[in-house]
């Protein structure tokens, strides 16, 4: 299902795990969220998932696998559903 959208507290400018991240990394994780909010991430279809999340990120899937990987490093996101944690 759909949500239009999600909250984000304002200290997560501070928060350590987004602080690990690369910069770019933080809009990809932002991004992520916007996916799930929009029921991207809920495609039944887990290869199909993939490319519809590389189109909205701007990527291709080589590159998505490896931002998920280093989401996943600092413990925002599963690497393989792409699912925030």
């Amino acid at each position: 299902m759909s949500n239009p959208w999600f909250r984000l507290y304002t200290e997560a400018v501070d928060d350590e795990k987004l602080r690990l991240l690369a910069f770019e990394d933080r809009w990809h994780f932002i991004a992520l969220l916007c996916c799930k909010g929009k029921g991207i991430l809920d495609e039944p279809n887990k290869e199909l998932m993939r490319r519809k999340v590389a189109v909205k990120l701007g990527l291709d899937v080589r590159t998505l696998d490896e931002v998920a990987r280093r989401l996943a490093e600092v413990g925002l996101i599963d690497e393989q559903t792409l699912q925030p944690t």
